[in-house]
């Protein structure tokens, strides 16, 4: 890898039992990852494995027990609320509902508008606007949605606005939080189509996060598989696997990857 962009190392988080005092269960078990410059790596594993929680923790949006995240040269569990501020600029989410960010109220104009203002405020309004529209047709979209509120749209439509929203700030690191699984087939391979052609203009990085062993095939570069807090693995489309030993890992074989005999890693 060419240049390592966000690296993680031996992350935990656990959450307490509710009513069982003392007791606590490991959302996130000694985690280490990385991910490179234009590189998209998709996170596989069934609801409840930890994905999101990780993810969080990747955004410095959830604190770890234990374990740093290095972002930018700089460790994220190192620095102030105010230290950690500029660097979120590098560091954006889209998740599975799309209403998380955008409010249904607003006009998507002024949704599309508002980070701009926020990170770069250098922007004059003609500026932002020449940026929002020149996404927008990159997203499959167009002008004419900015008078329009979101629930004006379709849920494909609205994935397209909210990955637009995320990207008018230029991140190096753009986190997709099962982003597809509510949409149909044909819409999910639209916005997957979307992620690498958008990875292909800007050198943008993707952690694409998702259950469904196809949606992170077409899309990934590498992937990790994830089970109960723990990576178990990470291997290539149409490449040997590097982890097959794990049982669960070797429950996998012939889905997606081709994985070799148990054994040691290579």
């Amino acid at each position: 890898m060419e240049h390592v962009i966000l690296r993680a190392e031996h992350l935990r988080k656990a959450f307490p039992v509710p009513g069982d005092r003392g007791r606590s269960i490991p959302a996130v078990d000694d985690v280490s990852l990385r991910i490179g410059r234009g590189e998209i790596v998709g996170l596989l594993g069934e609801s409840g494995c930890g994905k999101s929680t990780l993810a969080r923790i990747l955004l410095g949006l959830t604190r770890p027990d234990s374990g740093t995240v290095s972002y930018g040269g700089r460790v994220l569990q190192h620095l102030t609320p105010r230290q950690l501020r500029p660097l979120r600029r590098g560091l954006r989410m889209v998740s599975q509902n799309p209403f998380d960010s955008l409010d249904p109220a607003r006009r998507v104009g002024a949704l599309l508008e508002e980070p701009l203002k926020l990170w770069r405020p250098e922007c004059g309004r003609r500026q932002r606007l020449a940026e929002i529209e020149t996404l927008l047709l990159q997203c499959g979209m167009d002008a004419r949605c900015l008078k329009k509120t979101p629930p004006e749209f379709s849920g494909g439509q609205l994935q397209r606005l909210a990955i637009a929203r995320a990207l008018l700030v230029r991140p190096e690191l753009l986190v997709a939080d099962e982003i597809v699984s509510a949409l149909d087939v044909s819409v999910q391979n639209q916005i997957l189509t979307l992620l690498a052609d958008l990875r292909d203009q800007y050198g943008l990085s993707i952690l694409f996060i998702s259950h469904d062993l196809a949606v992170v095939r077409k899309l990934s570069d590498r992937v990790l598989v994830m089970r109960d807090g723990r990576l178990l693995g990470q291997g290539r489309p149409g490449r040997p696997w590097d982890a097959g030993a794990d049982p669960y890992v070797r429950e996998l074989h012939g889905c997606i990857f081709p994985f070799p005999p148990p054994g040691p890693a290579k």
